[in-house]
């Protein structure tokens, strides 16, 4: 036979979890992500690389082998967890960057660069750890391409 205060003990046991799993979840719901975006044209002609690049250049050289490197843009905000934040792009482009978790002191980020219709030109999924940069190959512009350098400032 049980106890007559079993029920009560469960019940008192439950409510607590219930109530730290309700919080949990609203405070990740509640997290923003800061974002700091540095817009780029990467394209085989003179020019050398653009000086406001600083570290990034070498990044930039050793994984996409063009000769010229000129930033365009420096777009930065920030945006809730499973948000999307979007940045203009040359060409009528939009760029879109979802977080969708946090996990481990990691951002997972969905990717995507719009055309002017909205259709997809670019979508991937990244993670990087804050004050990390990823980089991200893009559409094509003039004589060259559109490359996005994404940072979680720390």
């Amino acid at each position: 036979m049980r106890h007559p205060l079993w029920g009560t003990w469960l019940t008192l046991l439950f409510i607590p979890l219930v109530v730290l799993g309700i919080t949990s979840s609203r405070v990740a719901a509640q997290a923003t992500v800061p974002l700091r975006v540095q817009v780029i044209y990467a394209a085989n002609e003179p020019g050398g690389v653009d000086s406001r690049l600083g570290g990034l250049a070498v990044d930039l050289q050793r994984t996409f082998r063009y000769s010229m490197y000129q930033l365009l843009d420096a777009p930065q905000g920030s945006v809730a967890l499973n948000q999307g934040w979007r940045a203009g792009l040359p060409g009528d482009r939009w760029l879109e960057i979802v977080p969708t978790a946090i996990q481990a002191g990691q951002y997972s980020l969905t990717v995507r660069v719009l055309s002017p219709g909205g259709q997809a030109l670019v979508n991937t999924a990244v993670r990087l750890r804050r004050g990390a940069t990823v980089l991200v190959g893009g559409p094509t512009h003039q004589k060259g391409v559109l490359i996005i350098g994404i940072t979680v400032p720390q």
